[in-house]
């Protein structure tokens, strides 16, 4: 294995801890980044004879933290994504007590070293530079599971305009990035959302853009946190989404004025289902809820009435009749509001709001993800039947309690 010779490992203290809740004010969270020292040391891994990359460089660390008294090191130099897969697999066994930052390229070899990973409590940040396409999101989120910070550095072919809005689509997973180069139209959210009303201000880790500082960030604050906390419009106070959501379930002729419209962009925006029929469907719709919070829609969900020609349909190819049911659907939520459980309040309360209504919800049978979600939240599949618009079979699913299952054969 090789590494840049000499290889720069910067040791950084940083600077005393203080409080250990997110901060209110740029002011504050500058406090956790600008008052640190840094001292920087060059390794030659050629004259230190490298056997082994990723052992020898942990035992170097480790070294360097017991001689210097810090436990926090970022090495801005790129290591090679087999000695990145090796340290990985190091840290694992060894779990050292040690704040770290790293560089790589993308190499899908080391995906099987992060997958055998328990959560990491050493590597706080990776910088990813991406010259050829990306790998699949997978790839990423389980690095972001084992609690590590993903920012990506697009370079060359990889700045496009489609692998800008692809990267921004997934804050959950790539959490910040970059390009090398200018692209227009190239925004730091889902250029899907842009139809709809933006959110107040920016991501914290936009206002925060070297990686040291993002280091401390995340380190003090852990992933999650840093996640959360965008700067104010007026570029000094900050606040972490989710903390003032507004849950509301009305009938669609009781929206304020506008709103329809916004749920509509919406759905469209979730681009999971087509959209020539949702204005009509959702204008006759038994109850629609949403979320919102400082005034922005970040979440809406509905309880349909299915049309007539659907009822059919599915009476003729199931033997399942739907009439009086509503169907649970057009469900979306902003990227940046994704797994905060927000989705699964929202269908809660709608389902409590259903009255004397059974509730039915359509899940295409190769959907394995959705289908594990609906599993987890007590519904169950009771029939298929081919869907010629989707062109694939589908699932109708229920709630567990509002299955009668006497004479229906669930499947």
């Amino acid at each position: 294995m090789t590494v840049a010779s000499p290889f720069s490992i910067l040791l950084i203290q940083p600077p005393t801890a203080m409080s250990t809740g997110p901060p209110s004010t740029m002011a504050q969270a500058k406090k956790i980044f600008s008052d640190r020292s840094i001292k920087t040391l060059q390794w030659d891994a050629r004259q230190d004879g490298l056997t082994n990359g990723g052992k020898r460089l942990l035992d170097l660390l480790e070294q360097l933290s017991a001689r210097h008294d810090t436990i926090h090191f970022l090495c801005p130099d790129e290591i090679e994504p087999a000695q990145l897969k090796d340290l990985l697999m190091v840290i694992n066994q060894r779990r050292p007590q040690l704040r770290l930052s790293f560089c790589s390229t993308i190499d899908r070899s080391i995906k099987s070293a992060i997958m055998a990973m328990d959560y990491n409590s050493a590597i706080a940040q990776i910088q990813w530079h991406v010259n050829d396409p990306p790998p699949d999101f997978g790839f990423f989120k389980a690095f972001s599971r084992a609690g590590i910070w993903n920012h990506l550095v697009l370079c060359g072919s990889q700045t496009t305009l489609e692998t800008c809005r692809a990267v921004a689509s997934q804050p959950n997973i790539i959490h910040s990035w970059e390009t090398n180069s200018s692209v227009n139209g190239c925004g730091n959210s889902n250029d899907a959302y842009g139809q709809v009303c933006p959110l107040p201000g920016w991501p914290l880790w936009q206002a925060v853009n070297d990686p040291v500082s993002r280091f401390l960030l995340v380190d003090r604050l852990t992933k999650d946190q840093v996640l959360r906390l965008r700067v104010n419009n007026d570029g000094r106070r900050l606040f972490t989404i989710g903390d003032a959501l507004e849950y509301h379930f009305l009938p669609p002729d009781r929206l304020p004025d506008g709103y329809l419209d916004e749920i509509c962009a919406m759905v469209a925006a979730g681009g999971t289902v087509s959209t020539t029929h949702v204005r009509f469907n959702l204008e006759r719709a038994h109850l629609i809820g949403y979320v919102q919070e400082k005034g922005v829609i970040v979440a809406n969900s509905s309880l349909k009435n299915p049309r007539p020609e659907y009822i059919d349909t599915v009476r003729r190819q199931s033997g399942l009749d739907l009439t009086g049911y509503v169907e649970r659907g057009y469900t979306s939520v902003r990227p940046e509001y994704r797994g905060m459980g927000i989705g699964t309040k929202l269908l809660e309360g709608l389902t409590q709001r259903a009255g004397d209504r059974k509730i039915f919800s359509v899940i295409a049978e190769d959907n394995a993800a959705t289908k594990v979600i609906a599993m987890r939240n007590r519904t169950r599949k009771v029939a298929t039947y081919f869907s010629e618009k989707a062109g694939k079979p589908v699932g109708i699913w229920m709630p567990e309690w509002m299955i009668d299952t006497h004479g229906r054969k669930t499947s």
